[in-house]
């Protein structure tokens, strides 16, 4: 059998599928979903700006998908209009803008990395990303009567073709009140979060050096992107995916009361209620934690998961957690899709007090961390769960405190322009039934919970938030009262 026909048979069993077997991927791809040397004041060679590095005269060759974004493959295959893994970021720019130096800072950037210029395609029967040769980004300019938030939400929603485009797109949006939007859309296939924070880094250094007509100072790149998917795709998990299976093993799922029937098949419709921990809770939070030898991570997940089996009336639940993934340090100044997700499992047995449930969830972290290296995809291979298409397999709740790298993404400046973050509108999805995002917002934290609009109501969610944030500030200044003494709110 030739190429195309190996391809044409895949592509045909694809469509074959079954609806069941598409949306149990499309579950299992929602559930898996932070000083170097300098580079040569010119910034690299070529037309288009790129700085070569190695691997560089691989263009056009065929290089594996990481097992990561295999997984986004597949859902992007599957559904091509689905834009929920679409990953922008925008920012309002106060000056005059120089569209010419930012199209060519987006293409001086999109040189060295090579993950930017890549297409991902069939080779037979296996997908495979070639990068294409380095070029210009085209940067679209419009002009924007009144409110922008429609034509920044149109951008954001505009699907990928990953075999065809490349997986991003920038648009400058010149408003009426003289300011400019600048917006990055990228499939998630290509970047996670530390990733955007590399990317405005870089921009904001090629626009400048653009404007002050001067090279450009970069980190010399040790390494692209795909060359960390050879080596994932290499790399002996065995002893790992055996912890796994063994920790994971009946683990069941968490059971949350729902105000509707649960639909027979999991859609990622969401909704979304602010969250606010104020600075004292968080203070006596992380003196607890301090205590114990512990984090204010480890403290909050604990209260998480705790407050999560108050509600469901369950002491065995998985709680996941995104980590970087980065654990080398050739891998901080690449652009990439790195991050993973690690499944916490909480035991919440025997009424623990709060005290003796951060010892049990710092236990749980630091052994899982050991073993993060280990696919999220190739862990529900390996426990064999039982598939229900009604509910995110293995983690029905999601955590995040977000704690990467972000001074560039949160940077005042760009060249002689000034900068601040434009809040894009929410897309109503989720990836989870419950989801907790926090972050430091002054002395407290601020946040959001995202929740499952097919399972619960706004006022549920907003009592969901109610009894995690209680909980929170009656760990704090109570650690020694026990989980049953600690519901409420």
């Amino acid at each position: 059998m030739t190429g195309e026909e190996r391809r044409a048979a895949l592509l045909a069993r694809l469509a074959a599928l079954p609806p069941e077997r598409r949306e149990a991927l499309r579950a299992l791809t929602l559930a898996g979903a932070a000083a170097g040397r300098k580079a040569p004041a010119d910034g690299g060679a070529g037309g288009a700006g790129a700085q070569e590095v190695p691997g560089s005269a691989e263009a056009g060759r065929s290089w594996p998908l990481s097992f990561g974004q295999e997984r986004l493959w597949f859902l992007n295959r599957f559904d091509p209009a689905d834009t929920v893994y679409n990953t922008p970021w925008c920012v309002r720019l106060r000056g005059p803008v120089d569209a010419g130096a930012l199209a060519e800072a987006l293409t001086r950037v999109a040189g060295r990395h090579h993950v930017l210029r890549a297409r991902f395609r069939l080779d037979g029967d296996r997908p495979v990303q070639v990068v294409a040769p380095a070029g210009p980004v085209p940067l679209e300019v419009a002009e924007i009567a009144g409110d922008p938030a429609p034509a920044v939400v149109e951008l954001v929603n505009r699907p990928f073709d990953l075999e065809s485009d490349p997986p991003l797109r920038a648009a400058l949006l010149r408003l009426d009140d003289g300011t400019s939007l600048l917006c990055l859309v990228l499939h998630h296939i290509v970047v996670d979060g530390w990733s955007l924070d590399v990317l405005m880094r870089e921009l904001a250094e090629c626009y400048a050096a653009r404007r002050e007509g001067r090279g450009p100072v970069l980190e010399e790149l040790p390494m692209q992107y795909t060359d960390f998917a050879v080596e994932d795709r290499r790399r002996d998990r065995t002893a790992r995916l055996e912890y796994w299976t063994r920790t994971l093993a009946g683990v069941p799922v968490l059971d949350l009361p729902a105000d509707l029937p649960r639909p027979a098949r999991w859609t990622g419709r969401g909704g979304q209620e602010p969250l606010r921990v104020p600075g004292g809770t968080v203070a006596r939070l992380e003196e607890v934690a301090r205590r114990e030898r512990c984090t204010l991570f480890m403290a909050l997940v604990a209260a998480y998961q705790a407050a999560l089996g108050l509600l469901a009336g369950q002491d065995d639940l998985c709680v996941g957690v995104p980590v970087a993934g980065r654990g080398r340090t050739e891998l901080a100044p690449l652009i990439g899709y790195f991050s993973t997700t690690l499944v916490l499992r909480a035991d919440l047995s025997g009424d623990p007090t709060f005290r003796e449930l951060l010892g049990r969830t710092r236990v749980t972290l630091l052994r899982g961390l050991q073993h993060a290296d280990a696919p999220f995809e190739q862990i529900l291979g390996a426990l064999r769960l039982p598939r229900d298409l009604s509910r995110p397999p293995l983690l029905q709740a999601m955590f995040n405190l977000h704690n990467m790298p972000k001074d560039d993404l949160l940077r005042t400046s760009m060249g002689d322009l000034e900068v601040e973050v434009y809040p894009v509108p929410a897309a109503g999805r989720t990836k989870a039934e419950v989801s907790v995002d926090l972050w430091r917002a002054g002395e407290g934290l601020g946040g959001v919970l995202d929740y499952g609009c097919d399972l619960f109501t706004a006022e549920t969610a907003r009592r969901f938030a109610r009894a995690f944030t209680g909980l929170l500030e009656r760990a704090g200044t109570g650690p020694d009262l026990r989980l049953s003494e600690l519901g409420g709110g």
